[in-house]
């Protein structure tokens, strides 16, 4: 079993790592063709929805991403994980930088061998 907190734990970096990347096709794939974002403060989007309105956003503001305290609770096809995000992003008018910390809550679901995101939640704290 902890192969699978170890699988999981590197597929959040790797999350991290393509949203720091701005690279939306890369994103979406660790998406179940099922799954669901729930961004604080916007509408919930598909995973169709993904993207399709500025998939420039992260690139264009610099976004970048970096989880901590990763809890991961597994059973059986089902893993949950809640974590601390620290992100950055630039300012589009005035480049300065903003700074935020969110909890983030995923549900993910194995897929085919793969653990794919059901849910993504997360809110500013």
């Amino acid at each position: 079993m902890n192969d699978q907190y170890n699988v999981i734990k590197e597929d959040i970096q790797n999350f991290a790592s393509a949203l720091n990347a701005g690279d939306i096709k890369r994103v979406l794939s660790f998406y179940s063709d099922e799954g669901i974002f729930m961004p604080e403060g916007f509408r919930t989007l598909k995973k169709n929805e993904i993207g399709k309105s500025g998939s420039k956003f992260l690139a264009e503001k610099k976004f970048n991403i970096e989880y901590e305290n990763l809890n991961i609770t597994i059973n059986e096809n089902y893993a949950f994980v809640e974590a601390i995000a620290k992100t950055s992003e630039n300012h589009l008018k005035n480049l300065s930088k903003i700074q935020k910390t969110s909890r983030d809550f995923f549900v993910l679901h194995r897929e085919d061998d793969y653990w794919k995101i059901l849910r993504y939640i997360f809110n500013n704290v």
